[in-house]
C-alpha cells in the first residue's frame, strides 16, 4: 500500500480546527503557568487573561502613593472558527502629599477599552503589595507577553483572527 494513500492519524491535524468546545476546555491548561505573572481563564465562549502587573505603595520624602494597574486581554471563540480580540487596561491611584507647608490627598482612576500594544517599565521605592517586597520596586509590562502565547495556542488548534468585519 502507498503511504501517501493512507489516512493520516488523528494526532496530525494539519488544516484541521478543533472544536470551539475542545480549545476553551484545554485552554486554562495549555495557557497557566507557575513563572507567569497572568493568569487565564474561561468565560463562556471567551478565553480571558488577567495580569495584575502592579500593585504597589511608593515612597518619597513628600509622598506617598499606591498604585494598581491591571490587564485583562479576551479573545472571544465564533462558531466558524475565528476569533474577535479586545483589551482593557484599568489603572487606579491615591496619595498623600506634604507640599508649601500643606496636606492633600487626591485619588484618580483610568480605564481604556478596545486595542491597544502597551511596554512599560517603573521603578521607585517602596512596597510591591504583591509580594510583601520592601525596596526598590520594579514592575514590567508587555501586552505582547500575555496576547503571542494565547494567539500561538489558537492557531496551533487551527484557529484564525477574525477580520475586520469577521
Amino acid at each position: 500500500m502507498d503511504w501517501r494513500a493512507a489516512p493520516l492519524p488523528s494526532r496530525y491535524s494539519w488544516g484541521m480546527t478543533a472544536s470551539k468546545q475542545a480549545v476553551l476546555a484545554g485552554a486554562a491548561a495549555a495557557l497557566n503557568h507557575p513563572n507567569q505573572p497572568w493568569e487565564v481563564v474561561v468565560q463562556g465562549d471567551s478565553i480571558v487573561a488577567h495580569w495584575r502587573w502592579m500593585d504597589a505603595t511608593f515612597f518619597s520624602p513628600a509622598e506617598v502613593n499606591d498604585a494598581v494597574k491591571q490587564y485583562t486581554f479576551a479573545v472571544t471563540l465564533s462558531d466558524h472558527g475565528t476569533w474577535k480580540e479586545h483589551d482593557t487596561t484599568e489603572e487606579k491611584s491615591s496619595g498623600v502629599s506634604f507640599s508649601g507647608g500643606k496636606l492633600s490627598f487626591g485619588s484618580s482612576t483610568k480605564k481604556f477599552s478596545g486595542h491597544t500594544t502597551q511596554k512599560s517599565f517603573s521603578l521607585g521605592v517602596g512596597r510591591d503589595n504583591q509580594t510583601g517586597q520592601v525596596g526598590v520596586v520594579g514592575n514590567k509590562f508587555d501586552t505582547s507577553a500575555v496576547k503571542n502565547p494565547i494567539r500561538n495556542y489558537l492557531t496551533a488548534n487551527g484557529w484564525k483572527k477574525a477580520g475586520l468585519f469577521g
